[in-house]
């Protein structure tokens, strides 16, 4: 998806081809198109009769109705094309490294060296004109035009800049604010082979000239002259020479945290508030872990520390309600909550002042004065039918709530008297239990399993004084839908689930929106279970402290978690609020450390790369965009083998990796090159989608609260134990990454890089944290080794000793017991 074809729909909004007056090619035929010498120049032809233009680019959201992109036009978008999908989105992604095509002669390339040049390429970030800007200076410039320059971000701090080929690949070392324009500049220093400088397009040299002396034929041909004049006179205004800039392109990223910044507000509304109600259920987390099997009933003895730490954690059970945004099934569409996505409660502001710009709607009948359309709070709120697409966005960002669900609950709270029996067994001063109740840590598992994982990490968080609370994703466990689903004969029954299904029922790759607000769901619905934890009955009744909680999270439940944990620490943004309320609702989600075992960040990015899911990944974009050719030989070569499986099964993934080296063995480059092209399209557009949601894009909510933050991971120790082969670990120098071909974002170390992390040295002893965040960097264990000992049992109760030390401290220290499973630290 890194070049996206401009749709004939987008050109016509530009006003750029179609009858009345000359076409851009019109003109370029009338004026020559400099034959004598065969320039390379950037692709920039939105008026051709096959509009091309390289994507991220701000154009496409000319004529948009709402201020999403609009790559969704026509009257029954198709959401499940992921081209389609991006016009769902208020913004391109934060984080996605990009390509600017350029064209070349014959026998003529890109000077790579050229293109990494400081220099090259140049970004700014700007404020660009909107009725509804934030910045009051802005809001009477032409939409969409450059207003002014807020600053240039740094090369090779901020991103780099390389060749791909023969197009010049920008690559954010960093993630771009969020809902935040900024201008990508190309310009003369780039070159071809033969040492010429890289020339405009011919359509962006029309363009590119002044509107004033020089402009062009048509109103619209006008409208985008003035349009890419306003971008390169700021840039010009920042010492740019404008005579060296061939291409200039505006980006706004989309918005991120702003829909949880509601989210937190609604959950406190009467109708809504969470309310956490659990009882004993009569067995420990001990019982439960060897009736699962987890605990073999030979080693249910006093003398296993998994076993006796497990029995001092009491099992609860019980009921939260919680907001639910998702699709539910209907008797229409019992398959919705695989294909189905957020919508909003309200018609888009954008839409609305539209219409009233348009005279479709009197503002006086919605009792607005036109100073109050001058401020665009006063209108999110309305339903009068004019926005039928209902997309979340920075303007419309109150989530419809479909049903208000009882979501089962699983708890564990401390007995204190086996505790200290077993205390004494060892020699240790008795615990007592605070006087405002148990603190508690709320722990959400990963992707396919449940909150019943929790009771892995019951035993040790138990002994440090812990309660722990922990409920299903969306589509896991009890959270999961059977439906029947109408056939020619009759019906047949569907089950939708993630934990006894296939964790495409959570993950669906042929919906990217469902798969978005599936992460947001989950993300949302551990904001509900941190307020509920205020409204519990075990709070009236101080068996709990509800202003003491920590989270801890594995796989998906920590790259959620990290996304969680940031939203919450962050102070609420209300115009209807005083400084106080804010300080009590602040109060309500603060969590005071995060534990995130096996995390990564840049989600679509870092599965590609995924020994687990890469296979699964690639497969399903082979099949769908592949040619008939490499289908018929992908599905043919899996079936002359033995035990390739399902997908997401070892077996498999060792048949796709099987099914490349087969095709490079018969000289097939050429094809496996094409595949991975359209991986990257695929990822591209994955990410963009998936981006409101991914934890690189909360990273810093957690730094700017000071949250502690300890991360597992699974380094491997370079022969027998291998790397995590779920979460790919990447590379935390994003230059070493760029250098390797890797995506400097993707995967855990990269996000421990945002989160500034000191790595746990492979040494005996408390290691301080001092207010900072840390890594261990496990050189033994798997992917599961914090709730499953059977890849390292040393390996787990190390991350599990380590843990509840980072938590039982408040972030303040970590305990190394065995150092013996630890990487070092550099």
């Amino acid at each position: 998806m890194n070049k996206l074809t401009l749709s004939v729909a987008v050109a016509l909004a530009l006003g750029l081809t179609g009858c009345g007056g000359e076409s851009l090619d019109d003109i370029k035929s009338d004026v020559g198109d400099n034959t004598e010498k065969s320039y390379s120049r950037v692709v920039f032809d939105p008026g051709a009769s096959t509009p091309r233009l390289s994507v991220p680019n701000d154009l496409l959201f000319q004529g948009t109705t709402d201020g999403t992109l609009t790559t969704d036009s026509g009257a029954a978008p198709d959401y499940s094309n992921p081209q389609v999908a991006l016009g769902a989105l208020d913004g391109w992604s934060t984080q996605n490294p990009f390509t600017i095509a350029i064209d070349f002669a014959a026998g003529i390339s890109l000077n790579a060296s050229t293109a990494s040049t400081p220099g090259a390429v140049r970004v700014f970030e700007i404020v660009s004109g909107s009725a509804l800007s934030s910045d009051a200076d802005c809001r009477t410039v032409s939409q969409g035009h450059a207003c002014k320059v807020v600053g240039e971000l740094t090369f090779g701090v901020d991103f780099v800049s390389g060749a791909s080929g023969n197009n010049v690949a920008v690559i954010p070392l960093n993630p771009l604010k969020p809902a935040t324009t900024y201008m990508v500049v190309l310009t003369s220093v780039l070159e071809d082979s033969e040492g010429n400088p890289i020339a405009p397009s011919t359509s962006y040299e029309l363009v590119k000239q002044d509107d004033e002396t020089l402009p062009l034929n048509t109103p619209s041909q006008v409208s985008l002259q003035k349009l890419i004049n306003s971008f390169e006179d700021v840039i010009e205004a920042e010492g740019v020479n404008r005579d060296t800039i061939i291409y200039t392109a505006a980006i706004t990223t989309q918005s991120t945290d702003v829909v949880f910044n509601t989210i937190k507000q609604l959950l406190l509304q009467p109708a809504l508030r969470p309310v956490l109600n659990a009882a004993p259920q009569g067995y420990t987390a001990a019982d439960a872990l060897v009736q699962a099997g987890l605990i073999p009933a030979a080693q249910a003895t006093l003398a296993n520390p998994a076993y006796a730490a497990a029995t001092t954690a009491q099992v609860y059970g019980g009921t939260i309600n919680l907001p639910y945004f998702s699709a539910l099934p209907t008797a229409d569409n019992p398959l919705a909550p695989l294909t189905g996505r957020w919508l909003a409660q309200y018609d888009s502001p954008v839409t609305l002042l539209g219409a009233i710009q348009a005279g479709l709607i009197n503002p006086a009948d919605l009792g607005l004065s036109p100073e109050q359309l001058q401020n665009p709070a006063n209108l999110l709120g309305f339903n009068v039918g004019v926005d039928t697409a209902r997309h979340i966005t920075k303007f419309n960002p109150v989530p419809k709530v479909n049903q208000v669900v009882n979501v089962p609950v699983l708890m564990t709270v401390p007995d204190l008297a086996q505790i200290n029996m077993l205390r004494a067994a060892q020699g240790q001063p008795a615990m007592t239990m605070p006087a405002g109740g148990w603190p508690v840590v709320i722990f959400q598992h990963g992707i396919t399993g449940s909150k019943s994982n929790a009771l892995a990490v019951a035993g040790a968080l138990s002994m440090a004084g812990y309660a722990v609370v922990a409920i299903d994703h969306t589509l896991h466990g009890d959270r999961g839908f059977s439906v029947e689903v109408p056939t020619e004969t009759g019906t047949r029954t569907v089950v939708i689930n993630a934990s006894t299904n296939n964790a495409t029922d959570y993950m669906n790759l042929q919906s990217l929106l469902t798969t978005r607000d599936n992460v947001r769901q989950s993300i949302s619905d551990i904001l509900g279970l941190r307020a509920g934890l205020n409204f519990s009955n075990l709070t009236q009744s101080g068996t709990i402290n509800p202003t003491n909680v920590q989270f801890m999270g594995h796989s998906l439940g920590a790259i959620t978690g990290t996304s969680a944990v940031g939203a919450a620490n962050t102070p609420v943004q209300s115009a209807t609020l005083d400084d106080l309320q804010k300080a009590q609702l602040d109060a309500v989600y603060a969590m005071k450390t995060a534990t995130l075992a096996m995390p990564g960040g840049a989600i679509a990015n870092f599965l590609l790369e995924s020994g687990q899911f890469g296979p699964l990944i690639k497969s399903s974009v082979l099949l769908s965009v592949g040619t008939a050719e490499i289908k018929t030989a992908f599905t043919t070569f899996v079936q002359s083998q033995s035990g390739c499986g399902a997908p997401l099964v070892p077996p498999f993934a060792a048949c796709y990796n099987a099914f490349e080296s087969y095709l490079r063995a018969q000289g097939q480059d050429a094809a496996v090159a094409a595949l991975y092209a359209g991986y990257s399209q695929f990822s591209f557009a994955a990410q963009t989608v998936i981006d409101s949601g991914d934890p690189n894009n909360y990273a810093q909510n957690l730094v700017a609260a000071e949250t502690p933050v300890y991360i597992i991971e699974v380094a491997g120790d370079g022969a027998g134990s291998l790397p995590d082969q779920v979460i790919p670990n990447g590379i935390a120098s994003p230059l070493q990454a760029v250098g390797a071909g890797k995506m400097p974002l993707a995967g855990t170390e990269p996000l421990g890089r945002l989160l500034g992390v000191t790595a746990v040295d492979n040494v005996a002893g408390a290691v301080m944290t001092n207010g900072g965040n840390s890594l261990a960097r496990f050189s033994a264990g798997g992917h599961a080794s914090i709730l499953d000992p059977s890849a390292s049992a040393a390996a787990t109760a190390e991350m599990q000793m380590q843990a509840a030390s980072f938590i039982g401290s408040g972030g303040a220290a970590i305990m190394v017991t065995n150092p013996g499973v630890l990487a070092p630290a550099n």
